[in-house]
């Protein structure tokens, strides 16, 4: 989306204008905080002037921000998983 929408030489407030969005809303699509729903990728089309589909080919920044997403679950799931060791271990030791 991002790729199309520099291509057009839009910013993201011209293209939540176009598409009928808030810019926030655009932002937070660009950002990989929110996944559109089939109308809303139809209004960005629209506003684009492109198929839908071209919207679900990413481009290397769009890789990278999945990939990112991919990490952060990762090490959200490990901060996790420590803050139980602790919390264990601690109940464990007042017991004593």
């Amino acid at each position: 989306m991002k790729t199309a929408r520099k291509t057009k030489k839009y910013s993201q407030e011209k293209l939540a204008e176009l598409a009928n969005l808030s810019s926030q809303m655009v932002n937070d699509i660009e950002g990989c905080r929110r996944w559109p729903s089939d109308k809303t990728l139809i209004k960005i089309a629209n506003a684009l002037d492109i198929d839908v589909y071209i919207l679900f080919s990413p481009s290397e920044s769009e890789k990278n921000c999945i990939e990112n997403r991919i990490s952060k679950k990762e090490i959200k799931n490990r901060v996790i998983a420590e803050i139980k060791t602790v919390i264990t271990q601690v109940l464990d030791n007042m017991t004593e």
